[in-house]
């Protein structure tokens, strides 16, 4: 069996010739930066093998529109969708949580509410950096590429998150009362994954 995988690229142009990617995998284990990439935007089928058959997130709508999911075969992700799933998520757990405790107070009353991350509003990926420097991160590291910073940092936000939401699914799926029985713990939004 076959433990279940994403990739999600992060691309955006970065001048009148240039393109930046950055990609992210995600196991049920870990969610790291895996690769990096600043090309001409002529080499237009050297992109296309980076971004198809991953999820992705274009930073800007000139960056979708010139490579596009038709014509790069990517499946283009909202991050707005994702945060509103996880927001929900964590809700749900909240009130399943509540729910099961004030069944049985005197029985429950000590019992330990699982915690979720307080999901916000959704981030502006084309102001990573000051998210970054609010999450307790640092910005930026010396000799990135500054055609890079921009993406990079956007990538390591949303490897942020995505470490919040697998947090999130192990406080849900730990508990019985949550989800039930036979609860499952996804890598990413079911959103993302459909």
């Amino acid at each position: 069996m076959s433990s279940p995988y994403a990739s999600l690229a992060v691309f955006d142009l970065v001048s009148e010739s240039k393109v930046a990617i950055s990609t992210i995998s995600i196991t049920t284990d870990e969610v790291v930066l895996s690769g990096a990439w600043v090309l001409d935007q002529a080499q237009e089928v050297e992109i296309a093998l980076i971004l198809s058959d991953r999820l992705a997130i274009p930073l800007s709508s000139e960056a979708a529109k010139k490579f596009s999911e038709d014509k790069t075969g990517y499946k283009k992700v909202s991050l707005a969708q994702f945060v509103s799933e996880a927001k929900s998520e964590a809700n749900l757990g909240r009130e399943s949580f509540d729910k099961y405790k004030n069944e049985d107070l005197k029985k429950r009353k000590n019992l330990v509410a699982p915690e979720f991350y307080e999901w916000a509003s959704v981030p502006d990926l084309m102001q990573s950096e000051s998210h970054l420097d609010s999450f307790g991160l640092v910005e930026g590291y010396e000799g990135t590429a500054p055609e890079m910073r921009q993406v990079l940092a956007a990538a390591r936000v949303l490897q942020y998150l995505i470490l919040k939401w697998k947090s999130d699914e192990l406080s849900r799926s730990g508990r019985k009362y949550v989800e039930g029985e036979n609860a499952t713990v996804t890598i990413l939004p079911k959103s993302w994954l459909a």
